[in-house]
């Protein structure tokens, strides 16, 4: 199975690393950051596949292996790669809570897509889950430290501010600030719920989130899926998201 590798990892400073996502796969976009003291992964990837390249770039870069993994939510396309990776897991005691649900459901076809009919799985993201583990070798790990509300890490250097955030998409988000990068790692809190027919964004969590956001300090925001944002554009696709509804 001779699949043409491409580079994923993207230099965006000399302590800040992030990968370019392939959507058909779902997979997100890992954070890497690298301080004096020790260096931390943002969210854990999709799967086995994700993770072997992400840590076969670190090696080629002399980047050190992170000591810690942060998960902005519990989605599986965010935590799954986690059970591939013998690293520390810090997470909201939501997400922690979520995991734990998932690690009591099957993942084999026929459970995936009876909960597909029932609406609490989403086609696209089944297909998507079945196509990452043809082998159906899912390892769900529980974050080791759980918390509650907003934490820091400084990592030597350079400080993560995460930022416990309760969006439209999930009610479990970390959003992490990197202020000596002035960028917004943010998951996929900016994004729509996905279990509502059509998607949509909850009125009133959306308008906390933009005003929360407003307050911090960035330049950049990485999302989990799609392409990096200026503050600018975050901003004004957002109010836009803001003033459609009614």
């Amino acid at each position: 199975n001779q699949k043409e590798v491409k580079k994923m990892l993207i230099k965006f400073s000399e302590n800040l690393y992030y990968t370019k996502q392939r959507y058909m796969y779902l997979e997100p976009a890992i954070g890497y950051v690298k301080g004096k003291y020790f260096s931390v992964m943002l969210d854990a990837g999709n799967g086995p596949e994700q993770v072997k390249q992400f840590l076969d770039e670190l090696k080629e870069n002399e980047l050190p292996l992170p000591s810690y993994i942060i998960l902005t939510h519990h989605h599986w396309d965010h935590s799954f790669g986690a059970g591939y990776l013998d690293i520390p897991i810090i997470s909201t005691q939501r997400a922690r809570d979520a995991l734990v649900e998932f690690s009591n459901l099957k993942w084999d076809d026929e459970s995936l897509y009876k909960r597909v009919e029932e609406g609490s799985e989403i086609k696209y993201s089944a297909d998507v889950l079945k196509k990452v583990y043809e082998n159906h070798d899912i390892k769900i790990r529980i974050p080791d430290m759980p918390k509650v509300g907003d934490i820091t890490l400084n990592l030597g250097g350079i400080k993560l501010n995460c930022i416990a955030s309760d969006n439209s998409h999930s009610d479990d988000a970390f959003l992490i600030y990197i202020a000596e990068e002035k960028v917004l790692f943010l998951g996929d809190s900016h994004a729509k719920n996905y279990y509502t027919k059509p998607m949509s964004y909850d009125k009133v969590k959306l308008r906390d989130y933009i005003d929360k956001i407003t307050q911090i300090d960035f330049e950049y925001a990485i999302p989990g899926h799609g392409n990096i944002f200026t503050r600018d554009e975050l901003l004004t696709y957002l109010e836009k998201e803001y003033a459609k509804m009614r």
